[in-house]
């Protein structure tokens, strides 16, 4: 019987952590897909109760990443948007990827577009506009 990809075992692993049946992988990683899967792992705790409940936790997974990632990037822009001189904006577009099988076209579901300046404020919420 074929392993699930690494994906498809992400939702059990946090499950089985959030239960306190397993850990999270330990750091330091010694492999570099170990290392993805250690940072996700631990940027999914957050959203391990949700995934639990989901009836379907394989379509619950891209937007609890999702939710995680926008997190980490609001960080991102309130620790470096300094950087942007003059009245210079940020705009950043956050969705999920839609993989699709070989010889389909992909899809990307955009679920939010804002703007930001250079003290880290939102300044707009592009989506709704």
């Amino acid at each position: 019987m074929e392993e699930p990809a690494v994906d498809q075992r992400l939702p059990l692993m946090v499950s089985s952590a959030y239960k306190g049946e397993a850990e999270l992988p330990k750091f330091p990683p010694t492999q570099a897909l170990d290392a993805e899967q250690a940072f996700v792992s631990t940027m999914l705790m957050p959203h391990a109760e949700r995934l639990e409940r989901a009836d379907n936790k394989m379509q619950e997974l891209p937007y609890a990443l999702y939710d995680a990632q926008k997190e980490m990037m609001n960080k991102i822009i309130q620790d470096g948007s300094g950087a942007v001189s003059g009245n210079g904006k940020i705009a950043v577009l956050g969705g999920i990827q839609i993989n699709t099988p070989p010889g389909e076209s992909d899809y990307y579901l955009p679920l939010s577009f804002e703007a930001f300046d250079n003290k880290g404020a939102k300044l707009e919420d592009l989506a709704l506009a």
